[in-house]
């Protein structure tokens, strides 16, 4: 403890550490549907209960996009171009776990009350 004091290391913020858990979650499940992984989902598994909340952070991101397609009438191509999805699901995963565990924490902190 005194060795980290002096080193001037402090706790690492809990909610930085679910933010980060969740944004592997999000590029691991990118890497998933990609193809990047020996892992390959069936669309049964994908469009299921249980893969929607596995693939969760992929899934809001490639919903995002069916919603800008739709309302711009132009679908895109990613045949060449799509790490970029990886870094929304990241992104998305992070905001995912970050915001649920700032809300129960506020619950939890509020019931103590």
């Amino acid at each position: 403890m005194d060795v980290e004091r002096r080193l001037g290391i402090g706790r690492t913020p809990p909610a930085l550490v679910a933010a980060s858990l969740g944004a592997a979650w999000g590029v691991l499940g990118y890497a998933v549907l990609w193809g990047h992984t020996p892992l390959f989902p069936s669309r049964s598994f994908v469009v299921g209960p249980v893969g929607t909340a596995v693939l969760a952070p992929v899934r809001i991101v490639l919903w995002g996009i069916r919603v800008v397609e739709q309302r711009f009438a132009s679908p895109f191509e990613f045949a060449q171009n799509n790490a970029w999805i990886g870094v929304l699901a990241g992104l998305a995963g992070a905001g995912m776990c970050a915001g649920g565990f700032l809300l129960v924490r506020g619950l939890v902190r509020r019931t103590r009350r």
